[in-house]
């Protein structure tokens, strides 16, 4: 069986202890080794008293505890991450890591989303994935930023409904803010970065169909958001980034809940536009953006469509149905 956090959290601490590397006489903090476990201060505060009721520290007259039972000297110092998560053999691990857990979340909110308006259950949520609320705190804000979830004051947080209406306003900016940040790149941007992006392309269409989706969602990352960021206007990508449900839509359903389209889905368009970017033509390349982009809709919804129509609402036990919209 896996350890618990507690249990690793013990066993980095006793391991460094014992082994030298946690000095006699180092105060430790609730607050500092928190933040370095990226927990909350409860399983910290119960091993540290365990680690007492050993001996292994001791009370002092200040803040936290000190290594040893009678040290003859106070060491105030940070504890770094590489030095408490790495002790001998040690090594302290989530269950699941930070970017997957962040994923996991997105998905679930992306797919409950298309079914209507849905309540997060931010303690179930922490439960779920044994994680503090911190954590959640983290993840919620983030997928915020990307209008994903949004926070109500009175009635905690809740999966933004992704209905047509919506999804049409998301291609609606897109379509305004995307080739305007397409002429300003194509001014920015060196020309082995648009290689690269090139050459990716080029790559993975030569092995279309057999590709994950993982390697499309890159392509679209490379375009709807690196490229974007050489336009150098901090502003207008905040904005875009809340459009971003627009690429989760096929991110998390083509070859899973969908079948991969049989014809390239959007390798060729992409490939053209970089090729205006090459050229220095960032006029006709933000042209072509909006081609793609009203193509681009048309394909999103008929997948929306689909999914509602042949799935059944898509829950988890920290989320609770609302409505439809």
């Amino acid at each position: 069986m896996a350890e618990t956090l507690k249990d690793q959290l013990y066993s980095t601490l006793k391991n460094g202890i014992e082994s030298g590397a946690l000095e006699q006489g180092l105060v430790l903090l609730e607050s500092n080794i928190a933040r370095v476990f990226s927990t909350s201060r409860s399983p910290v505060r119960e091993t540290l008293q365990k680690l007492f009721d050993e001996e292994l520290i001791c009370r002092f007259d200040g803040r936290g505890y000190l290594v040893g039972s009678a040290p003859s000297e106070v060491i105030r110092r940070q504890i770094s991450v590489d030095e408490i998560k790495t002790v001998g053999t040690v090594t302290v691990n989530r269950e699941m890591p930070w970017s997957d857990l962040i994923v996991k979340v997105e998905r679930d909110a992306v797919l409950s989303s298309m079914m209507g308006r849905w309540e997060v259950n931010e303690l179930k949520l922490a439960q779920c994935f044994d994680v503090s609320r911190a954590v959640t705190q983290h993840i919620l804000v983030r997928l915020q930023s990307l209008g994903v979830v949004e926070h109500e004051r009175y009635s905690g947080w809740h999966v933004v409904p992704l209905n047509d209406q919506r999804l049409s306003a998301l291609y609606e900016a897109r379509i305004v803010l995307e080739p305007y940040m397409v002429e300003r790149a194509t001014e920015l941007i060196p020309t082995e970065t648009l290689n690269h992006y090139i050459d990716k392309i080029q790559t993975i269409a030569r092995l279309y169909p057999n590709v994950k989706p993982e390697q499309l969602d890159s392509l679209e990352n490379d375009l709807h958001k690196e490229v974007l960021e050489f336009g150098a206007n901090n502003e207008i990508l905040a904005m875009l980034a809340r459009t971003r449900p627009i690429l989760f839509v096929s991110k998390h359903l083509l070859g899973d809940h969908l079948a991969m389209p049989e014809n390239d889905p959007f390798m060729q368009e992409h490939l053209d536009i970089l090729e205006h970017m090459k050229r220095g033509d960032g006029v006709t390349a933000g042209q072509a953006l909006e081609l793609h982009l009203n193509n681009s809709k048309s394909k999103v919804l008929a997948r929306l469509k689909q999914y509602r129509e042949e799935s059944e609402p898509y829950s988890t036990e920290y989320l609770k149905w609302i409505s439809l919209d």
